[in-house]
């Protein structure tokens, strides 16, 4: 689904073709438009209605020339050249439609359509951060258009900032009831994507019974179920869509064979999938998300059936697509030397260390239970595991010992260099603003303990260290091949992150400086830490989760040996684990990156000290 532009409103009065062009009488409106040129070929009024009547008959191209005609003889008016930018758009000439968008800017800077409508260019360019901001000033200008609020709060999306989306969005209610069917649908993903999964849900499903978009929002609720591991459902409402073959919407029929394609990849027929998914791909302009995603999901499923040579391919293309948004977020993400997880750089040394000042610190059960490791490592499993038992509650991956941090650095001392500085009102303020954050998204109950899964939050333990020193720490480690291998082949949106995988060089060097990181912290801060070995949980899952309860002083540690089932009750899981932690535990991922091993031997040399220390073999 398109967004609309705003076509500028003809200036002046014309009664006759005006009215009729008003009125939604698009052909008598361009017969009368046509009879008043014939007898006055310069009235620009006439003219404008033409071209806007064949821009709402879908005849975009012809209204191009009536348009490229009215800025030469009117090259001031900003109006007509919006109007020139609109019918280019809707014509597919992308690049002359921004200049001429450009142009009405000029002329008119404070225009809330002029910025609306390049904003909306800018979202099917992919200029993410020049779309979001000109689409953020047409709503200073104009804060009850709700179109311009909903795509500035998808850009806000896609720049990383969720708060200023939530903020768009947050009297949705108030006015969702005054949009079309279309633009509901667009605000429920948004919801989803924010995390409301039941009102995104309830939002999609209100949009069954309207027939002018029931078979989108049908679409789209069977992405979200998949997502959610709902694939019954799921499968009977792919049972209710036409058959793609016989719909004439294009976007609509590309979507009825994703969602087709992730049903069958979710029953396991990966053939079909892989064909359906192929047919898609190629078509879309280069750093597209939906290209990067179907990428993505391409060498996956090539992994899955054993096409590896297909899976590498279509790995790289992912990734350059990928770049191209990230470097719009942080140009220096492009500099081959940039450090992705410049946190490394923020290390405490021994002197450092014998200079803390002691401070009272909360009791282990006072304390969270930290869920750490390199990404991929397995750690979703194990926090899916923790969270089935009753005397744990866990929370998806959130930011807020980062945000801790930087409260730290609010109060004037620099983190990590000063934290022996802080004194025990100081603690206990970081605490509180921890806590605050977590009661945001999780609420334990009385007895209950945290569970915090964020796996890179294993490098900030100079602050955990500091503020919980009795937390439990679990470790999770897997062969470094398969955790880089697993990183490279997933989607994910951080920019950083983004870049940090794009190589696999880039990748491998980065994993090795985080696991240096950790094991030389480790050894200075002396933290209570229990290794959990993925490959171990799979050899021998029984006697790791009792030796995990014991580490814990969980009494009973039954609920962990269920936990896909409480995965598949949970709903969503905000990981790209998703689908996998539905499932018992299972061997297919190990070794994986055996069947890459020509692309791996450049970066093992990278790899083996950690290899080494965590006691795996290449």
């Amino acid at each position: 689904m398109q967004q609309n532009s705003h076509a500028a409103s003809p200036p002046g009065s014309a009664p006759d073709f005006l009215e009729a062009f008003q009125r939604g009488q698009l052909g008598q409106a361009e017969r009368m438009a046509r009879e008043r040129l014939a007898g006055q070929g310069g009235d620009a009024t006439a003219a404008n209605v033409l071209g806007l009547s064949l821009l709402h008959q879908n005849r975009p191209g012809e209204a191009v020339a009536i348009f490229e005609e009215l800025v030469r003889r009117n090259p001031a008016e900003a109006s007509f050249w919006s109007n020139l930018g609109t019918v280019l758009r809707a014509d597919g000439r992308l690049a002359d439609a921004e200049r001429a968008y450009e142009r009405a800017l000029q002329l008119q800077p404070h225009e809330p359509q002029a910025l609306a409508n390049l904003g909306f260019l800018l979202v099917d360019l992919k200029r993410v951060v020049r779309a979001r901001d000109l689409l953020l000033a047409a709503l200073r200008l104009q804060p009850g258009d709700a179109e311009v609020r909903i795509y500035a709060a998808q850009m806000c999306l896609e720049c990383g900032d969720e708060a200023q989306a939530k903020d768009l969005l947050r009297d949705w209610r108030h006015w969702q009831a005054r949009l079309d069917g279309v633009l509901r649908v667009e605000v429920a993903a948004l919801l989803l994507r924010l995390g409301d999964d039941a009102d995104g849900e309830a939002l999609l499903r209100d949009q069954l019974d309207d027939p002018r978009i029931a078979d989108v929002a049908r679409t789209r609720l069977i992405l979200v179920l998949e997502r959610f591991n709902r694939i019954d459902e799921a499968r009977a409402l792919l049972a209710q869509l036409p058959d793609p073959d016989r719909v004439g919407d294009p976007a609509l029929r590309e979507e009825i064979m994703e969602a087709s394609a992730m049903i069958a990849s979710r029953t396991g027929d990966m053939p079909k999938a892989r064909a359906l998914l192929e047919a898609l791909v190629g078509g879309i302009p280069p750093g597209n998300r939906k290209e990067v995603d179907r990428w993505f999901l391409l060498a996956k499923w090539c992994d899955q059936v054993g096409d590896y040579r297909a899976a590498m391919d279509y790995l790289r293309r992912a990734h350059d697509g990928q770049m191209k948004v990230a470097v719009q977020l942080v140009p220096d993400l492009a500099e081959p030397g940039t450090n992705p997880l410049n946190i490394i750089d923020y290390s405490v040394t021994a002197e450092q260390r014998r200079g803390w000042a002691q401070v009272a610190a909360p009791s282990m059960q006072d304390s969270p239970i930290f869920v750490l490791g390199f990404p991929r490592s397995g750690t979703t499993m194990l926090e899916q595991m923790l969270d089935a038992h009753p005397g744990l509650v866990s929370m998806d991956e959130r930011p807020f010992v980062q945000h801790v941090i930087e409260r730290m650095q609010a109060m004037g001392l620099q983190y990590p260099e000063q934290l022996g500085a802080l004194d025990a009102a100081q603690c206990a303020d970081l605490r509180d603003h921890y806590w605050r954050s977590v009661r945001e998204v999780a609420k334990p109950a009385p007895g209950q303990r945290l569970v915090d899964k964020n796996p890179l939050t294993m490098l900030r333990l100079p602050l955990l260290a500091r503020l919980f020193p009795r937390s439990k720490i679990v470790f999770v480690t897997r062969h470094p091949c398969d955790v880089v291998l697993s990183n490279y082949m997933q989607h994910f949106n951080a920019p950083a992150y983004v870049a940090l995988c794009s190589s696999l060089p880039r990748l491998a060097a980065g994993y090795a400086a985080a696991m240096k990181f950790w094991r030389e912290h480790v050894a200075l801060l002396q933290p209570d830490v229990f290794e959990w070995r993925y490959e171990t949980a799979i050899a021998d899952f029984d006697g790791i989760v009792s030796r995990l309860g014991g580490f814990l002083e969980l009494e009973d540690v039954g609920p962990l040996r269920d936990f896909s089932e409480h995965a598949r009750r949970k709903g969503y899981i905000g990981t790209p684990s998703y689908a996998q932690v539905v499932q018992p535990v299972y061997s297919s991922s190990i070794g994986r990156w055996r069947h890459y091993r020509e692309a791996f031997d450049p970066v093992i040399p990278l790899l083996k000290p950690a290899i080494e220390e965590l006691g795996y073999e290449v």
